[in-house]
């Protein structure tokens, strides 16, 4: 099998080590991305087939990459975009409440604050341990509580909990799990039809390696036909008639995740590139691309000199992500340390002052040694 950086790029000497903030689209998805431009440059091409077509092929390649039927992958532009359905949607009444997890990303956080207006509670759920687990969400339920929204593998630390124990607890208490899979999906697997878990929301530009600008949503169909939400776009509506029949105006139900599409689903820009993606994720297969991850943590981890350096996330294999946190031991040295990386033209990310690593199917070993050699010099 050939590498998989070989579909990558050209990265120029440069070293980016940081798909936890945006992941390098593969070269497939270039090809895709300028016949979206051609077809803005020649609109003769533009059937209305294409608005029809580019939206159902993405929605397609994402069900088939998360076990999901098409007709319930809702189409977004960021994982807040899922997130904001939920926090908006979900029938709630005064006196209901929502979990969240303290210091979680401010995406899975503030579309739920503004809830506490309506009279609703917001609280959230500080882990006794490194990462949510069953017992702290016991500890948290009360007769009022309806939802628990989390994120997968936090973004802060790199510990990931366990969804599928979490979302056994959840349906136990008669509970919503709602689940943001950003930071795992992609670099590794996840099946919604293997977890007990609601819903679920991801960015499509970090481990998933689309466009900036992407994002999707999944849900239940039952929670669909539930979300009570103004979202009345226009060619959701159109149903199956023909585009020269748009002003028989009518308001359709039960269209399931249509209806909650992000506006302009025919976004060629940013859609046709990121199908491709998607396809070539899918096609190198999950597990591989999990695996390939995990060789290049371990070898990081067992390289970094400890004698300089903290680890801030998991470091037993069983516990791991492809998200690494370090800090030097002397951690006001870690800004310098981090702007040292750059000027060798090795990326990476600054997060809560740690220096965040985080490698994704198109790094290398040699990537890692690089970045090792010049850790461990300082």
């Amino acid at each position: 099998m050939k590498p998989f950086v070989d579909d990558f790029g050209p990265f120029h000497d440069k070293t980016w080590i940081n798909a936890s903030s945006i992941g390098a689209m593969p070269r497939v998805a270039l090809k895709a991305a300028e016949e979206a431009i051609k077809l803005n440059l020649q609109p003769y091409r533009l059937s209305e087939a294409v608005f029809v077509e580019s939206p159902k092929q993405l929605k397609t390649a994402l069900g088939k990459l998360i076990g999901a039927p098409e007709e319930e992958i809702i189409l977004g532009n960021s994982a807040t975009y899922g997130i904001h359905l939920w926090a908006n949607g979900i029938p709630l009444r005064k006196g209901d409440e929502v979990l969240l997890v303290k210091g979680d990303f401010p995406a899975s956080i503030l579309s739920w604050l503004y809830l506490r207006k309506r009279g609703i509670i917001v609280r959230e759920i500080e882990p006794e341990g490194h990462a949510l687990d069953v017992t702290d969400v016991i500890k948290a339920i009360t007769p009022a509580t309806k939802i628990l929204n989390a994120t997968w593998v936090d973004s802060f630390t790199g510990y990931q909990f366990d969804a599928k124990a979490i979302g056994k607890s959840c349906h136990e208490h008669d509970l919503l799990f709602l689940l943001n899979v950003t930071q795992g999906l992609g670099g590794q697997p996840f099946n919604v039809s293997k977890h007990p878990v609601d819903a679920i929301t991801c960015t499509g530009y970090k481990w998933l390696c689309g466009p900036y600008g992407t994002g999707f949503a999944w849900m239940k169909r039952d929670l669909i036909d539930k979300l009570d939400y103004n979202q009345t776009y226009w060619l959701a509506m159109q149903g199956d008639r023909e585009m020269d029949k748009m002003r028989e105006y009518q308001i359709l139900s039960n269209i399931g995740a249509p209806q909650y599409d992000v506006f302009g689903t025919a976004n060629f820009f940013n859609f046709l590139p990121w199908t491709e993606s998607i396809k070539y994720l899918h096609e190198q297969g999950l597990d591989q691309i999990n695996n390939h991850n995990a060789k290049l943590v371990d070898q990081f981890l067992t390289g970094l000199d400890s004698s300089k350096y903290t680890i801030h996330s998991p470091q037993a294999k069983e516990d791991r992500t492809a998200i690494i946190l370090i800090s030097h031991r002397e951690p006001e040295r870690n800004k310098t340390i981090f702007k040292h990386l750059q000027e060798e033209n090795i990326f990476i990310a600054f997060r809560e002052g740690l220096l965040r690593f985080s490698p994704h199917l198109y790094n290398t070993t040699k990537d890692i040694e690089r970045a090792l050699e010049i850790l461990n010099k300082i």
